[in-house]
């Protein structure tokens, strides 16, 4: 047991308590969540941002207009812009490939129309989402190379 009085642990709780307890606590809440698969801050995993992406020849990403207005995601709360991107890049290659019901399909559009409306605390408005094929230049600029509408809604 000579060997644990010269770590840094076993330094810190001789002179500082209550700063041990919050590096142990925030160790446990990472260890807690590396158990159950999940990356939430503060526990930022190692395998959150490690998976390396290939390059392609177009990325797919989704533009909304509502009201000729475009949503701009950068203005939106990361939980608003995460649900409404991963839902259109599920929902949609599903509506191409005509995998859903009729009744799906109006679900979904009334769910994504009222949800954007939320946002934007008005109503009765016109949608129209758009499926953007694009690239990045030399600069790292994104470059949209086609733009090709999915649909068009009109709320109710």
């Amino acid at each position: 047991m000579e060997f644990l009085k010269n770590t840094f642990l076993f330094r810190l709780f001789r002179q500082d308590k209550l700063l041990f307890t919050v590096i142990i606590l925030y160790l446990a809440g990472v260890f807690y969540h590396v158990l159950k698969q999940r990356e939430e801050f503060p526990f930022f995993l190692y395998g959150m941002y490690s998976l390396k992406e290939k390059p392609q020849d177009a990325y797919i990403a989704y533009s909304i207009k509502v009201d000729d207005t475009e949503i701009k995601y950068s203005k939106l709360r990361d939980s608003q812009r995460e649900l409404i991107t991963s839902t259109l890049g599920n929902a949609v290659p599903l509506l191409e490939e005509g995998k859903l019901s009729p009744e799906e399909v109006s679900r979904f559009k009334n769910w994504l129309m009222n949800y954007c409306m939320d946002m934007r605390m008005i109503s009765d408005s016109k949608m129209d989402v758009f499926k953007l094929s694009c690239n990045y230049d030399s600069a790292g600029q994104i470059i949209v190379l086609k733009k090709e509408l999915v649909y068009s809604y009109v709320g109710k």
